[in-house]
């Protein structure tokens, strides 16, 4: 029963991705994911989203009923090509992660002077970047791994506690710092294309150094832990 409850989100994520490689509709994802994709190209978008879901889904059963075997760490590296290819799809037909036209803002950014619209979109990047931020920099001027789940420490050795933490601290800080470098990127992308090339640069730099976060806080956690889970 414990298996069968585990698989219901890979399986949930599965159908979804399904759903949209057979139907071709990118709605399932965020409107500002998608729009600034041009028409033609959203079952394309769709469908490699779809794909990529599928890939998540498989990647997660994988990790939650092997959680101490070869298999996690399998399911770690698919898990992280798969939102890499998530994200670069998205990137890729609709030119940037978060995106807005002219319709899509409704008046709310499009209407903004750019400078404006930098300094909302920044302070909203700086709002959110503090989720990472604020506890890598507990983590590591304490020492102390409790903001993790228990069992992503039970097997820690105690000598080892404090080199976890701030392990995982700093690469919580650098999850913060690529989601605002993500969010001021979309700054520059307000209004569709032609991006400007600063904009497309840091938006690229921001995925990349998030992705290299993820992978840093499951691998650590799984070379002082001996598991994802203990």
């Amino acid at each position: 029963m414990d298996s069968l409850a585990i698989l219901i989100v890979p399986v949930l994520t599965g159908a979804l991705g399904t759903y949209m490689i057979v139907s071709g509709n990118p709605r399932p994802l965020h409107s500002y994911h998608y729009a600034t994709t041009p028409p033609e190209k959203l079952p394309a978008l769709a469908r490699a989203e779809g794909a990529s879901m599928i890939v998540l889904g498989i990647a997660i059963a994988l990790i939650c009923l092997d959680r101490q075997g070869v298999l996690t760490i399998a399911g770690v590296v698919i898990l992280v090509l798969g939102i890499a290819f998530m994200l670069g799809a998205i990137v890729y037909f609709n030119g940037g992660l978060i995106t807005y036209s002219g319709q899509a803002a409704t008046g709310v950014f499009s209407s903004m002077k750019p400078i404006w619209r930098y300094v909302v979109m920044g302070l909203a990047g700086a709002v959110c970047s503090l989720f990472g931020i604020v506890p890598g920099v507990y983590m590591i001027s304490t020492g102390d791994v409790g903001l993790l789940h228990g069992y992503h420490y039970a097997n820690v050795a105690a000598a080892d506690l404090p080199r976890l933490a701030t392990t995982e601290g700093v690469c919580m800080i650098a999850l913060g710092i690529g989601i605002f470098l993500c969010m001021l990127a979309g700054a520059g992308m307000v209004g569709g294309r032609p991006f400007k090339r600063w904009a497309i640069a840091l938006m690229v730099f921001g995925i990349v150094l998030w992705l290299a976060a993820l992978v840093g806080l499951i691998a650590f956690i799984i070379y002082f832990n001996g598991s994802l889970m203990g």
